[in-house]
């Protein structure tokens, strides 16, 4: 992309871990032909290590990857479709980090019942399980700001209908 074109927005759908921000964005993907950018792929080495020992992550861990994954979304925009990018985003000044650095930024909160969270991590065979979430689920700081909120259920038609009154207020 050169200077002078513009991008799209970015969608950032961010949450607790179980709430389903990869279904999510895979469902507004499927249905709007988006891209969809699932940015847990590329977690530091680091971060890998303490989901494996059940620690958080520490706010220097955090402030590295964010660096990093704002450079990976800038590399990913294009001037004709939104990005929807999926990831946790747990702490309120590295959402601002990335509002600060990318104007054209929306956030979703993806949230859903406790319950089905709970049980969407017991039943992963990979990344963040029950164990490593609850240390997470302490570090989480809901927004503070405009972000919009929507309720994972589980249920597909739901979850459109509220992205598209995202869309609409966007």
């Amino acid at each position: 992309m050169t200077a002078t074109q513009k991008s799209a927005a970015v969608w950032f759908l961010f949450g607790l871990s179980g709430a389903g921000k990869s279904y999510v964005g895979d469902v507004i993907s499927q249905q709007t032909g988006w891209p969809v950018y699932h940015a847990d792929i590329d977690i530091t080495a680091e971060m890998k290590l303490a989901l494996t020992e059940a620690r958080p992550f520490t706010d220097s861990m955090r402030d590295e990857y964010f660096s990093q994954l704002l450079e990976h979304i800038k590399d990913r925009q294009q001037s004709d479709k939104p990005l929807i990018v999926t990831q946790g985003a747990y702490k309120q000044k590295h959402r601002d980090f990335l509002r600060k650095h990318l104007p054209q930024l929306t956030f979703v909160w993806v949230d859903a019942p406790l319950y089905m969270i709970i049980k969407r991590l017991e039943q992963r065979g990979q990344g963040i399980r029950a164990a490593s979430a609850a240390a997470l689920f302490k570090d989480f700081e809901p927004p503070r700001d405009n972000s919009f909120r929507l309720i994972n259920d589980g249920d597909k038609t739901r979850v459109l209908e509220q992205s598209r009154q995202v869309m609409s207020l966007t």
